[in-house]
């Protein structure tokens, strides 16, 4: 029996983050920045096939929104991709290098 795949769909910020940090890391390394897109690649296509599997990004503290909503999932060593999932979407929300502050995130 076939699996059913879960529609991971990039949040327009989401996209904004990624590439600013792409950037940054091609004005210091080219095989970095190309690392972390591919990272990014495996991640969604983790996502795809049980993004349940990561663990709940409560550490966020986002106000109005309970706790076990936005789960997280690290990626390149320092990256870490925020998402909700809800029926067989997972919504990418934010991209975040966990070396910077995060205040103000949400």
């Amino acid at each position: 029996m076939a699996r059913e795949k879960y529609k991971v769909l990039l949040a327009g910020r989401a996209d904004k983050m990624l590439l600013a940090h792409t950037e940054f890391l091609s004005r210091v390394s080219i095989v970095a920045a190309r690392r972390l897109l591919n990272d990014f690649k495996k991640v969604t296509a983790f996502l795809a096939e049980n993004p349940l599997q990561f663990p709940f990004a409560d550490e966020l503290d986002v106000p109005d929104i309970p706790p076990e909503t936005y789960r997280k999932c690290l990626f390149d060593k320092r990256y870490k991709a925020i998402y909700l999932v809800g029926g067989n979407e997972v919504y990418i929300d934010a991209i975040i290098d966990t070396r910077q502050e995060n205040k103000g995130l949400y």
